[in-house]
Parts: structure tokens; sequence; C-alpha cells
């Protein structure tokens, strides 16, 4: 029963960050303690569930949930109550993850795309990288969001959004158009790559200019 509610404590410090804010939301009174023996076709003891779903629709629901939590899993078993399925978006789904063990514990970037494209002439479809720390018992220590549209988008002066989830670590690359003193704009990468110092999430942002048009202007 301690490990079940330390268990359920972490998805509630996790849940008030908002590490599932507009792609997963649990049904009410979830998630909740279970004991085992309630519920057959479990092992006996006690679990922390998120919500029972119909097998056809568990699979996406489990494969948005291990995004975040590698721990996660799901069981076929007789559920006697109302059926609670944990319910997708409204608003991104998930792209694709990555984890890395750190020292000071877990990295996770998870890559989303919004469900729902904008109907706009100079808009592409937005994605969202969250980037999120957590200790080795589990306890939130930091996370940080980054948003982009990976064609460009005209209103905002972007060109580019993407997110590279290779073995050192998470990097969000973005490319921006900015207005200079001649008729070119200048073209400016900004590029954020994810650290953890002193036990905390360490974004760190750098910026190139790729066009610096502004050198060949008046003084």
């Amino acid at each position: 029963m301690a490990e079940a509610q330390a268990a359920l404590a972490r998805w509630q410090e996790r849940a008030k960050a908002n590490e599932w804010d507009g792609l997963l939301k649990v049904a009410e009174g979830y998630p909740r303690i279970v004991p085992s023996n309630s519920v057959p076709g479990l092992k006996p003891g006690f679990v922390v569930v998120l919500g029972a779903c119909e097998p056809s629709a568990a699979p996406k629901v489990l494969e948005t949930v291990k995004a975040f939590e590698a721990e996660a899993y799901a069981h076929t078993v007789t559920w006697a109550q109302p059926l609670a399925c944990p319910q997708l978006g409204p608003t991104w789904r998930v792209l694709k993850s990555r984890s890395w063990k750190k020292a000071e514990g877990m990295l996770t970037a998870v890559v989303l795309e919004r469900l729902e494209k904008e109907d706009l002439p100079d808009s592409s479809f937005e994605q969202s990288v969250r980037v999120t720390l957590r200790a080795p018992d589990g306890r939130h220590l930091g996370s940080d969001e980054r948003s982009g549209h990976p064609t460009g988008a005209i209103a905002t002066g972007e060109t580019g959004f993407r997110a590279s989830l290779d073995a050192a670590g998470p990097t969000v690359t973005s490319l921006f158009y900015e207005s200079g003193c001649g008729t070119q704009p200048d073209v400016i990468e900004r590029r954020v790559k994810y650290s953890v110092e002193n036990g905390r999430l360490a974004p760190q942002v750098s910026t190139v200019f790729l066009e610096n048009r502004s050198a060949h202007c008046d003084p």
C-alpha cells in the first residue's frame, strides 16, 4: 500500500505540473488505488489504476501514457465497475519520445503534434516538445516546452521548427526571419539544448545569424 500511495502522489504532482496537458485526461475519481484481489486477472497486492478501457481502445491510451511513463502497462482483466477510459487529446497527440538516464534522475522529451490543423494560408501544423526531469523516486524536478511550425508560419516570421532526440539529449531548433535595414530580412537560428545542472533542468539557448544582412547596412 505504501508503494501504491507513493506512486499515486507522484502522478498527482506531475498532473499539477501539466505534464499531460491537452494530451490525456483521466476520468473523475482516477487514478486510484485498487486492491488487486478485487480485480480478477491481477497479481496480489495494490495497483494504481489510471482507467479501464475496452480492449480496442487500450493500445492508443497506453502508447500515450508510456511516452511519459515507461513503467505503465495494460493488463486484461475482468472489470465489474463502469468503464472509465482516459480521454486522449483534445489538443495534442504523441509523435515520438525518448528518455535519458542521468545521475540526478530521468530526462524525458516527448514530441507532440496538434490534432486540429490550423486552417490558415500562411500556417502549417504545429508541433510541441515537452521536456521533463524527474528524480529517481519520480519527483518532478523541472519541465520546459517549446512549440513551432515545422514548415514555417509567415505571420510570426518563423521558417522552421525541428526537434532532435539523439543520444546526447533533446535539442529544439527554430529558424526565424527578422527585419533588417534592407529589403531582405535576417535569418536567425535559435537552438535550445537541454542538460541537467545542480539537479535541475537547464535549457541552454543559443542564437546564430545564418544570414546577417545588417552587417552591410550604413552606419
